[in-house]
């Protein structure tokens, strides 16, 4: 018997590809990497016809009506102006069963890259050379993140003034944003680049994949804040971690 999921796939597979406006359809995130849980959503992807998109979204709303009433329906602006981005839930189906669509216009020019951690696909149907590779540039990879370490290594102890400020004044809110901005992130940023350099900018998704157990052990003890105290033990804990990785080169 079918999951929800697969059952899911099978449908906006089987009824897509009839259609000539429609020339690709692959899934990305926890079913490109095979990595699917009981808590995965769905992040599915469609080239078509430019003109089409909005037809499109029509199309699976119609096909995921037909599996389940929709009890829930979104679209947001994706900042790509040649994506159209919906949300969708079914009524029946876990909570975490969101099923992210993306419908791109066909002239979008686009390239996924070999050798970046996150860019897999699984392909469900591909009419004609759509979804396209390029190698990754270890050259410029290494020059950018050696550009932003040195920023990092420049500024990590001089912006952790406002870290400072916050706590001198009292205000434990502010002390505690300016702790994420100042001392967290760019720690963490640090880390990624050291260990998974094309995921430099992920923050915490994904952590727990992309870092060695013991790193992600550290890290999370530096987010359980619960004083103005524990911000500043924290805070200097996180610059030996920082320093250390520093220092392994």
């Amino acid at each position: 018997m079918k999951t929800m999921r697969s059952q899911i796939i099978s449908a906006l597979g089987r009824e897509l590809k009839k259609d000539p406006a429609i020339f690709a359809f692959w899934l990305e995130g926890a079913d490109a990497h095979n990595v699917v849980d009981e808590y995965s959503d769905m992040d599915v992807w469609l080239d078509v016809r430019d003109g089409y998109e909005k037809r499109t979204v029509k199309k699976i709303q119609a096909i995921l009506s037909e599996i389940s009433p929709i009890d829930f329906q979104h679209e947001i602006n994706h900042p790509d102006p040649k994506i159209h981005q919906t949300f969708f839930h079914l009524r029946g189906t876990s909570e975490f069963l969101i099923i992210d669509v993306c419908v791109q216009s066909h002239s979008r020019k686009f390239f996924y890259t070999k050798g970046n951690v996150d860019e897999k696909v699984k392909i469900i149907f591909e009419k004609g050379r759509v979804i396209k590779f390029r190698k990754l540039n270890k050259l410029k990879l290494k020059a950018q993140t050696r550009k932003r370490e040195a920023e990092l290594e420049k500024t990590f102890l001089f912006f952790q003034a406002w870290v400072g400020k916050g706590i001198k004044r009292g205000d434990f809110l502010e002390a505690l944003k300016y702790y994420h901005s100042f001392v967290l992130d760019p720690l963490v940023e640090l880390l990624r680049i050291r260990h998974e350099p094309t995921k430099r900018d992920f923050g915490l998704k994904h952590i727990k994949r992309d870092l060695p157990k013991r790193l992600v052990e550290r890290v999370e003890d530096l987010y359980k804040i619960g004083s103005a105290k524990d911000i500043l033990l924290k805070t200097a804990k996180a610059n030996r971690l920082f320093d250390e990785t520093l220092k392994n080169d």
